[in-house]
């Protein structure tokens, strides 16, 4: 062995060991501390990389049992909601049960209706508010998003969109898609309501009053029914008095032939001897009346004379069963003579001449006869005479009664009752008796009936010749009488009063209510009045109405209350031209209402206790099938009109049907007495139509409320509602690729065309444009091809339940609120609508059932997931501790083993 001095091989081998034994003991120490055979990839390298790819996938899988522990958490929340909302549908299922039953009131269903309400409500909003870290479970978000161009466009989402295909690929269906919709329109509900009669007497219809020339309002009282009209006209011509209605005077059975004379002006008497005018009547010459006057008599003297003779040739002709009339209302200017005579035979022929002295005929003054023989029976008006004189200022209607009739001298006595009117307006009743009146004798003065004195001869009657036989005991007749002196100056005015009797009045006689005129027309009855006194006041034109067929008496009044607008004279253009001043028709008890009546004039708001149901308002509330509510409030005072008028403006605009037709008045009418009788919907009077336009259970209406009314409308079907068909193509919005094509469906929903998880609502009128036809008296449709555009966005709720990509579970949670459910259909106000709701209800019970299935299904599915996943975490993470953890009995010998060493090795 060689012996060196520079270098000291043996110190540095030493030295080398010590240093290999240091680091060695180093990566001892650190796998001790660390408990880790690889601490760094020195370690081992390929041990670090294989360890570390099991650390991602043990961490991930720890990260998977907590995300499917959270999403157990999850699904139990929203099972948890839905625990409740099947709650509530059966809840809703045994009201429907309760509510089929017909022992309930429409009132009974309505409360029950209001807690259904409540509970969709309820239902909706548990869709709308679980949450679960601010994520909403219910509503449909959870799996997919949706918007549309229409707003009545909506998509119903029943779960989640993804798709799995046969090769495990994963996509979702979204996009935008085009959906063409064509209607073959069905039929909407059309309800008619019980016919409306009038329960009180003295209720006015078809009432108008004319504001601009100052009518306030117009009542009556007592008038017969009829159709009645005011005008306003010009000052009254000289009074006269009109027979408007008679009992017990009983018209001559025989024919009786009229004629009538014109005879011209009398001509002054110009011979030089005394000159005799003869009247010759059917060849027999009257002697006893010839007038004979002195030379130079005037035209009046002719006509003075005449009038003296009139008693004296009227009862001559009488012998000959012949009356003549007009002698008395000769002037000068001549006048008209009637003829009549009784028999088959003509009346003759009147001659008029003038004789002078003994040289023969004079000029004749002009006598021409009028038209040929009439053959007409003696009327009510040949009978009694009344006359009217100029000094009467009074309007009045006069009832004249016989209280006796002797027939040892022909005398008959009467009662008469006046009811006046004066020409400034107010009013008065006066009383005769013991009206004395002997046939053919002179007449009878009434003027204490009408403000004057016994002598003043403002009215006068007169039992004519040959009439006595005529009169019945108790017999009755009406004359009315017009002033014939006007106290008004330029401010005389008249307003004229007439009428028609309602034909359909069970007790209608033939005459109108104030009788007829020669001409068998009704009577108009001539009020003289001062226009200036009547402005702000109420006049009252009575009169008295006598039933022909009963001689039953009424005293008829029509009261007009004016404002300070009615004031005229008769320069007035106003009382000229025959303005209306109020036109009305008076009803009678039980007759068919039309739109302007009262509900309270109406029997069907009166219960049989005599209770009017409408002391205080009710409320009814209009429920659609749709489950659109709208509620109006009946008052007392409401006309037929105005309630026509709160529906249809209900139903155009809670309900929202008007956005659908283009006449938004037509949802409710009145059908009047004058309706169209042509068109089954409107083919009785006194009812109510409503209509619906949208076709199919939807745009079905009921009523609810008091009970009590709903009876008193008594609402029936008179068109069934029908659903409306489609026929619908689905199309990609961008490609236009046709995705399906003419898919035919009964109502507006189509199911599952785009995705199985998808419904797809429009509007039940999609495509149909509804106009009203007013020839047929109701909506027709037309329909077109309709697009709307709908948007789906996948939103499926995926749990990640593994540590890789792919290993996840998408979650089908659909959308449970009412709409979705098919809860709007759910209606309980009748029936057959509470019955139906139960097939509804446990169609919505089998939806939330299913969801709830597949909620378990996937919380079941998720333990057995959390399961596996824990226990592939542990085997992965007992692999990966022998690859990476370190043997802590052998690093310790290690240990040791490198401690001794490097002590040795310092020591050397």
């Amino acid at each position: 062995m060689s012996m060196v001095i520079q270098h000291n091989i043996p110190a540095l081998q030493t030295y080398n060991i010590v240093n290999d034994t240091s680091n060695a003991l180093q990566k001892s120490i650190a796998k001790l501390s660390s408990g880790l055979r690889i601490n760094s990839a020195a370690d081992d390298a390929a041990g670090l990389a294989i360890s570390e790819k099991m650390r991602s996938q043990i961490r991930g899988l720890d990260r998977a049992v907590a995300n499917t522990q959270d999403g157990i958490s999850m699904i139990q929340t929203a099972e948890g909601a839905l625990s409740e909302t099947h709650s509530i549908l059966q809840r809703m299922r045994e009201l429907s049960v309760q509510a089929a039953n017909d022992t309930l009131t429409q009132q009974d269903r309505a409360y029950i209706q209001e807690e259904v309400d409540q509970l969709k409500d309820e239902i909706t909003r548990v869709g709308n508010t679980t949450q679960f870290n601010k994520k909403k479970l219910l509503n449909g978000d959870s799996s997919a998003l949706w918007s549309s161009s229409d707003l009545e466009t909506k998509a119903l989402v029943r779960g989640s969109l993804r798709d799995v295909d046969q090769f495990g690929q994963k996509k979702s269906v979204e996009g935008n898609y085009k959906i063409r919709v064509k209607a073959d329109p069905g039929q909407a509900e059309v309800q008619k309501s019980d016919i409306m009669t009038i329960k009180h007497p003295n209720v006015l219809i078809n009432k108008t009053v004319n504001t601009a020339d100052g009518v306030k309002d117009v009542q009556v009282d007592n008038m017969t029914p009829g159709t009645y009209d005011m005008k306003l006209g010009g000052a009254a011509s000289a009074g006269a008095a009109t027979l408007t209605g008679a009992y017990g005077l009983n018209d001559g059975t025989d024919d009786w032939s009229t004629d009538t004379w014109t005879i011209g002006a009398f001509d002054t008497v110009d011979g030089t001897t005394d000159s005799t005018i003869t009247f010759s009547l059917g060849g027999t010459d009257l002697t006893s009346a010839a007038i004979t006057l002195t030379t130079g008599s005037t035209a009046d003297d002719v006509a003075a004379a005449i009038r003296a003779k009139a008693d004296e040739i009227v009862a001559t002709a009488a012998a000959s069963d012949v009356v003549i009339e007009g002698f008395d209302t000769l002037t000068a200017d001549g006048g008209t003579i009637t003829v009549k005579k009784k028999g088959s035979n003509s009346a003759g022929t009147l001659a008029t001449s003038y004789s002078v002295g003994t040289s023969g005929t004079d000029t004749d003054p002009g006598a021409t006869h009028q038209g040929s023989t009439v053959t007409a029976a003696l009327t009510s008006e040949d009978i009694f005479t009344v006359t009217s004189t100029a000094d009467n200022t009074l309007n009045g209607s006069v009832l004249f009664e016989v209280m006796n009739k002797d027939d040892s001298n022909n005398t008959i006595t009467l009662k008469a009752t006046a009811t006046t009117l004066s020409q400034t307006g107010t009013n008065a009743t006066a009383t005769m008796d013991n009206i004395v009146l002997k046939e053919g004798d002179t007449t009878a003065d009434l003027s204490e009936l009408f403000g004057g004195s016994s002598g003043d001869g403002l009215v006068k009657i007169k039992l004519n010749l040959d009439t006595f036989d005529l009169v019945d005991d108790g017999a009755k007749f009406v004359e009315f009488v017009t002033a014939g002196k006007s106290t008004a100056g330029a401010n005389a005015i008249s307003v004229n009063l007439s009428g028609e009797i309602d034909t359909d009045w069970d007790d209608k006689w033939d005459n109108g209510p104030f009788g007829v005129d020669s001409n068998s027309d009704p009577n108009v009855l001539t009020y003289a009045l001062d226009g200036s006194a009547l402005a702000d006041t109420e006049v009252q034109f009575k009169n008295f109405i006598l039933n022909e067929k009963t001689g039953t008496v009424t005293e008829g009044n029509v009261i007009m209350s004016t404002d300070d607008n009615f004031s005229y004279t008769n320069t007035d253009t106003a009382v000229t031209n025959g303005d209306t001043l109020a036109a009305f028709t008076t009803t009678y008890i039980g007759k068919t209402a039309t739109g302007d009546v009262r509900l309270r004039d109406l029997d069907k708001f009166w219960n049989s206790e005599g209770t009017f149901m409408l002391d205080d308002a009710k409320t009814l509330t209009l429920n659609q099938g749709n489950g659109k509510t709208a509620s109006i409030t009946l008052y007392a005072n409401d006309t037929l009109d105005e309630v026509a008028t709160k529906i249809n403006n209900a139903i155009a605009t809670d309900l929202g049907q008007s956005k659908y037709v283009n006449d938004a008045t037509k949802f409710a009418t009145f059908v009047s007495e004058d309706g169209d009788n042509n068109f089954a919907s409107e083919a009785v009077p006194g009812t109510f139509v409503i209509r619906s336009v949208v076709p199919g259970a939807q745009g079905e209406i009921t009523f609810s409320g008091d009970q009590q009314i709903l009876d008193a409308l008594s609402l029936n079907t008179i068109q069934e509602s029908k659903e409306t068909r489609y026929s619908v193509d689905v199309l990609d919005e961008h490609t236009g690729k046709v995705l399906a094509q003419n898919v035919k469906t009964t109502g507006n929903v189509l199911h599952g065309v785009i995705h199985e998880n998808v419904d797809v609502e429009f509007s039940a009128l999609s495509g149909i444009s509804a106009t009203w036809n007013d020839n047929l008296k109701k909506f027709t449709y037309d329909s077109e091809m309709q697009e709307t555009t709908l948007h789906l966005a996948d939103n499926t709720t995926v749990l990640q339940i593994g540590a890789n990509e792919g290993e996840d579970l998408a979650m089908d949670i659909g959308d449970m609120r009412a709409h979705a459910l098919g809860l709007d259909e759910v209606n309980m106000m009748s029936h057959d609508r509470a019955a139906r709701s139960i097939t509804v209800i446990d169609n919505a019970i089998d939806h939330v059932s299913t969801q709830r299935a597949k909620l378990g299904a996937y919380q079941n599915r998720l333990e057995y997931t959390a399961n596996n996943l824990t226990t592939a975490s542990e085997n992965l993470t007992s692999a990966e501790s022998r690859i990476r953890d370190a043997d802590m009995a052998k690093e310790m010998m290690e240990f040791t083993k490198l401690n001794i060493m490097l002590q040795a090795g310092n020591s050397m």
